[in-house]
């Protein structure tokens, strides 16, 4: 399994951001994780979160394809989310595009959290 140390320190603190959102004893719940790299975030979500549906995105299959036989159970209907950022794996840094992304498809951006290691956790809800 691929690890990345970023995830594993961001993955406590978005659980924590996600818990204002999600109440993890709500059935029906459809959250999409973009740019989920290692599979890591994804996982662990699931565990936090046992009634919602998790969907990871990447830009790069490859990420999508490296997940554990536990983590592919995990996920539903992988697809991939494109980017015309740099380098796939410095994650997407461009916010501003993400918000009008998110626009142009019904998502209203709810909040930006800051997160450890210069990171951002941006909470989007169907308009």
């Amino acid at each position: 399994m691929l690890v990345a140390g970023a995830a594993e320190r961001n993955k406590e603190p978005i659980v924590r951001v996600l818990r204002q959102y999600v109440d993890p004893t709500q059935r029906g719940v459809r959250v999409l994780e973009v740019a989920s790299g290692s599979g890591q975030h994804t996982a662990h979500f699931a565990r936090s979160f046992p009634h919602a549906e998790w969907q990871p995105s990447d830009v790069d299959q490859r990420c999508l394809d490296r997940g554990s036989s536990k983590q592919q159970d995990t996920w539903s209907n992988p697809r991939r989310c494109s980017s015309p950022m740099g380098n796939p794996e410095w994650g997407l840094r461009d916010t501003a595009f993400l918000e009008d992304l998110g626009k142009a498809n019904g998502l209203l951006l709810e909040k930006m959290v800051d997160m450890p290691a210069n990171n951002k956790c941006l909470i989007f809800r169907k308009e």
